[in-house]
């Protein structure tokens, strides 16, 4: 019975893309939870420095339900929630078991070892499956951001609004 010679050329290629796309996803949340700190900072900058001059120059008018004012402190409070959603904790996986690739590897009898190329092949099945089950929380993580700057700015405008007014 011929054997036949598989390259194990393709499999590395595979498992190289594979750990370069996991490699990406880590760095994309990264930088995502770093920008995520630095709009709570400016929003929280933001509100006390607009919202402490519009509130010590309004005088006694009353805060009405629907005003300039409570919409700025809306958008403060959604720019907080939006940030702090990215801060916190996920189950973001970006590295596999060395015990679960060893397993697999060794097999369930002594003459059912794998191939180097067969190993390649499942470790890069198993990033890629990593990779998508990651997929859809960054993409929440990257929607929080893009709405949490809409709302810094929303909350920006708010403010110099009320400040142009010079009510509440």
């Amino acid at each position: 019975m011929a054997t036949r010679v598989v390259s194990e050329k393709p499999y590395e290629l595979a498992y190289e893309a594979a750990i370069r796309a996991i490699e990406d996803q880590a760095a994309v949340v990264e930088s995502l939870r770093s920008r995520a700190g630095t709009i709570f900072a400016a929003t929280a900058l933001v509100t006390s420095f607009f919202g402490g001059q519009a509130l010590s120059h309004a005088g006694r008018s009353p805060v009405h339900l629907l005003s300039y004012t409570t919409c700025a402190i809306g958008s403060f409070v959604a720019v907080s929630s939006l940030t702090l959603t990215m801060l916190l904790p996920f189950t973001l996986r970006f590295s596999l078991s060395a015990a679960a690739i060893l397993k697999f590897v060794d097999g369930d009898a002594e003459d059912d070892r794998v191939t180097p190329a067969e190993a390649l092949r499942e470790v890069a099945l198993q990033y890629e499956s990593m990779y998508e089950s990651n997929a859809g929380q960054i993409r929440m993580l990257v929607a929080c951001f893009r709405l949490a700057i809409v709302c810094l700015i929303g909350e920006v405008g708010f403010w110099l609004s009320v400040l142009a007014r010079g009510e509440l």
